[in-house]
């Protein structure tokens, strides 16, 4: 084989700057293609950035709300106080208690450690070493933590939360539920009652109230006293309205700034030498494939949704029950795109519609066959499993064979076992077992 320098001549598809930029706008959510509009207008300096007036406004309203409502804790000459945290909540607590001074240090350095379900997040190992106590010492840290409330506080597991919880109502080893918790909580995690009544020497309608009982306790005590973060609020990429019978379709951008043309540059781009000449004209070419990006993921996403829309009439009236079956590859057959752009497109979208706010993913489903030959979507099915269980009678619940047998008989639906018992995974519903009751 002969070595050296050669040319050679050859086809290959290379992905630009650009068509990664386009293909990443198109997945993005309003609220991320927001904050990435942001991102770029400091990067770019041609790229002004404006707020839509609809938000503007919102804007104003709550700043307005806000200026009344100081002015009215002026008048009466208060403040309003600020919120406390949970660790605030038990350090407060600790002041009122006769906490030897040797130990009180360790007390509220073993509360900052509590995370915000109410669990100890650091090991007894830890302890020792970074205050150099006894292990004695420690556990009457830790009774010191656990007289705290509410009760439950500062476990290091859930059997002890549990078993925290049943001494503050007054229970002792002796109480059944209290035997529970303590030996066979993972018996009771998988509702082998019959095997926890035969260690225990009680009937299995006692041990099925045992463990109502620890079902009714709170496994995260941390959440009474934990300040509920910011809301994840839902911004809606397109809005579906129903008018007399018909439905119109438009799209949320009023949740996104609106992205132009810095006119402070806009004089210097007409600059013809110089570095800085360059440096605008290759800036304002982003700016312009960014406008061209945003009103293609628009254009795409007004497509998909007419597509949605034009097949889910009968979801649209009465419901999730009449989802009709539709696959991504259908969708982009029908609008000319290839099913990789449609699943990018529909990834993390929201559609607010006149029954309520879905994923756009959600109107995507496998097709099941019914007896009529006609077809159902998987959502239909497992709404129709989830009725049938609920429906069913606790102390004979419906296996997964006779769950597919009724939809069968029932609804016309045509799946296996196998395939109940994915959708009654996929619904969080226990196996038949888990689901017996025997009082």
């Amino acid at each position: 084989m002969e070595l050296g320098l050669f040319q050679q001549q050859n086809l290959s598809l290379v992905m630009t700057a650009e068509l990664r930029q386009a293909i990443a706008i198109l997945q993005y959510p309003c609220y991320e293609l927001s904050r990435f509009l942001q991102e770029q207008a400091v990067e770019n300096p041609l790229i002004e950035l404006s707020e839509s007036s609809a938000v503007f406004e919102k804007s104003k309203k709550k700043a307005l709300q806000k200026n009344h409502s100081h002015q009215d804790a002026d008048m009466i000459g208060r403040m309003q106080p600020a919120e406390l945290t949970m660790h605030d909540h038990l350090l407060h607590q600790v002041l009122d208690m006769p906490i030897p001074e040797n130990q009180a240090a360790v007390v509220r350095y073993l509360i900052l450690n509590i995370d915000h379900a109410g669990y100890l997040d650091i090991t007894r190992e830890e302890m020792l070493e970074r205050f150099s106590i006894t292990s004695a010492l420690f556990d009457e840290c830790i009774d010191w933590l656990h007289q705290l409330e509410p009760a439950g506080i500062g476990a290091r597991n859930l059997r002890e939360c549990l078993i925290l919880q049943m001494r503050a109502l007054g229970m002792t080893k002796h109480d059944l539920p209290y035997q529970v918790a303590d030996r066979y909580l993972d018996l009771l995690a998988e509702r082998k009652l019959k095997q926890i009544a035969s260690f225990l020497a009680v009937t299995v309608q006692e041990a099925e109230q045992a463990g109502d009982f620890i079902q009714s306790l709170d496994p995260k005590p941390g959440r009474k006293l934990s300040q509920p973060s910011d809301m994840g609020y839902l911004y809606p990429d397109l809005s579906v309205t129903e008018n007399n019978g018909s439905y119109s379709l438009s799209v949320n951008e009023q949740f996104m700034p609106k992205i132009g043309l810095n006119e402070g540059y806009a004089n210097l781009l007409h600059t013809k030498a110089g570095g800085a000449a360059q440096y605008l004209q290759e800036h304002f070419q982003k700016l312009q494939w960014l406008q061209k990006s945003l009103e293609q993921r628009k254009n795409t996403l007004i497509m998909i949704a007419k597509e949605i829309v034009s097949a889910q009439q009968r979801f649209l009236k009465w419901g999730p029950e009449h989802l009709v079956p539709m696959t991504l590859k259908e969708v982009a057959d029908r609008i000319g795109m290839h099913e990789s752009t449609v699943s990018r497109a529909v990834k993390n979208k929201i559609i607010q519609t006149p029954r309520g706010a879905f994923e756009l993913k959600y109107f995507f489903t496998t097709k099941i066959e019914t007896v009529g030959g006609e077809n159902a979507s998987a959502q239909t099915a497992k709404l129709a499993i989830k009725k049938l269980v609920e429906s069913e009678d606790k102390a004979k619940p419906l296996s997964d064979q006779a769950i597919a047998e009724r939809l069968v008989a029932e609804k016309g639906l045509n799946i296996s076992r196998r395939t109940v018992a994915k959708y009654r995974e996929e619904l969080n519903i226990p196996s038949s077992s888990k689901r017996k009751r025997y009082s």
